[in-house]
C-alpha cells in the first residue's frame, strides 16, 4: 500500500477477547488505511487480491471539498468525520456540541463512539490536513491569485484586439504591400495565441462543481429515505469560470428531481430487482465547441401516460393529440408543469423545469431528455465552452451582415432560383439525394433589396437535426467578439448578440436553435391551417 502513495494504518484491537476466551478460528481484529494516490481503484483492489475472499474489504473515496488554487480551506472536524462514516448520529454531535470539553474525549465518556474510532477519525483528520498542506504549498510556487474582475479585463481587452485585427488585416487586403500584408498575418497568429491563452485562464474544471452535490445528495438522502450515491467522471472537463457559475443553480434542480421523482424507495427497488442503494452519475465531456454534461439516474424512469395525462388536465394539449417522445418529455419545460401528487419542500410547486430551461437556453445551449422504464432517466446538458469569443461564419442578407457560430456548421451549398422555384414554394432542397428544410433569413427578418440570381444554404445541426439557412453570400470564417444587445433589443428572437467587424460594422450573431424551433412552430401552423 506504501508504494502507492502516502499511507497511514491503524489497526482495531478492543474487539479481542481475554486469552481463555479467544477463539482462534474467528478474527477479532480490523485496520483502517487511508491512502493518498494517484493510481486507480483497480490499482488498490490488485493489492488485496489473495485476501479478498477471505475477509470484508471496504475502499471508500474520502469526500472533501478541494480548494481553489491559494485559498486555504480548513480541513473536517471530528465530528463530521465520524457523522460521515456513519459511526455517530447528526443529532447526538449537535447535543455533543453543546459541551467546551474536546469532542473526542466528550463522545468516549458517553460512551456513543469507542477510542479506536475518534482515533481512527483524527488520524484521517490529520492525512488530509497534510495532503492539503502539501498541494497548497506545490499550488504557491506555481500559481499566483488574480481577482476575477482584472481576468474578465483582461479578456474584454483581448476581444478588443481580436476586433482591431481584424481591421488591420481587411486594410492590408486592400492594400498591394507584401511587407504590410506579412505584418497583419504575424499580428493575426499572436492575436489567436494570446486569445486562446487568455480563454483558458478562464477556464476551470468542472469537477469542483461536482464535489458540491455529494453533501446535497447526503442530505437529501436523510430527508426522503432513499439510500442514493453519487458517481462522477470527466471532473476534469473544462469550462468557462462564468459558464460553471450560471449552471450551479440548474444542475441543483436537476438532481433533486433525479432524488425525488426519478430514484425509488429501497423497498420498491428491491421487488424490481435492483440494488436498494440507487446511483446518480454525473458525466462531462468535451464535444467540439460543447461540453456534454450527463445527470444519469437507474431509477424508474418518467412516465409518460402521467404526463400526458397531467398536460390534458392543465390544458396544454388536446386529448386526441399524438406527440412523439421527444414532445412529451418537453412538456416538464412548461411554466407551472408538475407531476407530484401533492406540494413538498422539493417539488410540486411547479417551478423549476421551466426556469431550468430558460437558464440553459440564455448561455445558448440545449437539454434532452432520454428514458427507459425502470431503467433510469438521462438528462443531457449540451452547454458552449465560452460566452465571451466565438468562431463564426459571416453571410450577408442585402446590406445587412449575420454571424452564425461555426460549431454548429455542417456545410454551404447553393441554390439557384430556378431550384426555388421547383420546390414550388415550400422552403425545401434537395441536398444529396435528401430533402433539406431551410429558413429565408430574408422574409424572417423582412430585409428588402434584389435577391441575387443565386443564393447559399448554411446548413446546421440544430436540436438533434439538419436545417438551412438561406442567405446571400457567404463572406467567409471570423473570430466573434460577442456584444450583448441593449435592453430594446434583447428579447429578439432568434438573435443571441452582436459583434463588431473590422470596418466598424455591427454584424448580429444569429441564435441557431431559437430559429430552427421559431421555423418548425410556423410550419406546423400552416400545416394546421
Amino acid at each position: 500500500m506504501r508504494q502507492l502513495g502516502d499511507c497511514h494504518i491503524l489497526s482495531h484491537t478492543s474487539s479481542i477477547p481475554e486469552l481463555k476466551s479467544l477463539d482462534p478460528e474467528k478474527c477479532y481484529t480490523g485496520w483502517d488505511i487511508l491512502l493518498t494516490t494517484n493510481k486507480g481503484i483497480n490499482s488498490i483492489k490488485d493489492v488485496f487480491i489473495f485476501v479478498e475472499d477471505d475477509s470484508e474489504l471496504n475502499i471508500e473515496a474520502i469526500e472533501y471539498e478541494e480548494e481553489k488554487p491559494g485559498t486555504a480551506k480548513e480541513p473536517k472536524k471530528l465530528g463530521e468525520i465520524l457523522v460521515e462514516r456513519g459511526d455517530l448520529a447528526p443529532e447526538k454531535l449537535d447535543q455533543i456540541l453543546e459541551d467546551k470539553k474536546p469532542i473526542g474525549k466528550i463522545l468516549v465518556d458517553a460512551g456513543l463512539v469507542t477510542t479506536e474510532k475518534v482515533e481512527s477519525a483524527l488520524v484521517e483528520q490529520r492525512h488530509i490536513k497534510k495532503t492539503q498542506e502539501k498541494r497548497q504549498s506545490a499550488e504557491q510556487a506555481t500559481s499566483i491569485r488574480v481577482a476575477s474582475d482584472k481576468l474578465d479585463s483582461l479578456v474584454n481587452l483581448v476581444g478588443e484586439m481580436v476586433t482591431v485585427q481584424a481591421r488591420l488585416s481587411q486594410t492590408t487586403s486592400k492594400v498591394e504591400n507584401a511587407a504590410l500584408l506579412a505584418i497583419a498575418e504575424e499580428v493575426e497568429r499572436l492575436t489567436a495565441e494570446l486569445r486562446e491563452t487568455a480563454m483558458s485562464m478562464r477556464m476551470l474544471p468542472i469537477g469542483t462543481t461536482f464535489n458540491k452535490f455529494r453533501r446535497l445528495i447526503r442530505d437529501l438522502s436523510g430527508k426522503l429515505g432513499k439510500e442514493v450515491i453519487l458517481t462522477t467522471e470527466g471532473a476534469g472537463t473544462e469550462l468557462d469560470k462564468t459558464v460553471i457559475e450560471r449552471l450551479n443553480d440548474p444542475m441543483i434542480h436537476l438532481i433533486r428531481n433525479c432524488m425525488d421523482h426519478g430514484i425509488e424507495m429501497p423497498a420498491e427497488r428491491k421487488k424490481l430487482g435492483k440494488d436498494p442503494t440507487g446511483t446518480i452519475h454525473l458525466r462531462a465531456a468535451h464535444s467540439g465547441a460543447y461540453v456534454l454534461i450527463e445527470i444519469i439516474d437507474d431509477g424508474g424512469g418518467l412516465n409518460i401516460e402521467k404526463i400526458l395525462a397531467k398536460a390534458v388536465e392543465k390544458g396544454l394539449v388536446s386529448r386526441e393529440a399524438e406527440l412523439p417522445e421527444k414532445e412529451i418529455y418537453n412538456l416538464l419545460f412548461m411554466p407551472g408543469f408538475s407531476t407530484a401528487e401533492k406540494v413538498t419542500g422539493l417539488s410540486g410547486r411547479g417551478v423549476g423545469m421551466d426556469v431550468v430551461k430558460r437558464t440553459i437556453d440564455a448561455l445558448s445551449g440545449n437539454i434532452e431528455i432520454n428514458t427507459i422504464k425502470d431503467k433510469g432517466t438521462t438528462i443531457t446538458l449540451k452547454i458552449p465552452l465560452t460566452l465571451a469569443i466565438i468562431e463564426g461564419l459571416l453571410v450577408q442578407l442585402g446590406g445587412d451582415f449575420f454571424v452564425i457560430p461555426l460549431s454548429s456548421i455542417e456545410e454551404c451549398v447553393e441554390l439557384s432560383r430556378e431550384d426555388a422555384a421547383s420546390s414550388h414554394g415550400r422552403h425545401l432542397a434537395k441536398v444529396r439525394g435528401s430533402l433539406l428544410p431551410y429558413i429565408p433569413l430574408r422574409q424572417m427578418f423582412n430585409i428588402g433589396g434584389e435577391v441575387p440570381e443565386i443564393q447559399h444554404i448554411v446548413v446546421v445541426s440544430a436540436d438533434g437535426r439538419k436545417v438551412g439557412f438561406l442567405v446571400d453570400e457567404v463572406i467567409g470564417q471570423l473570430q466573434t467578439v460577442i456584444k450583448s444587445l441593449g435592453k430594446a433589443y434583447r428579447n429578439i428572437e432568434g438573435i443571441s448578440g452582436a459583434t463588431i467587424l473590422g470596418d466598424g460594422t455591427v454584424a448580429l450573431i444569429l441564435d441557431v436553435l431559437k430559429l430552427a424551433k421559431k421555423a418548425e412552430i410556423e410550419e406546423k401552423a400552416s400545416v394546421r391551417q
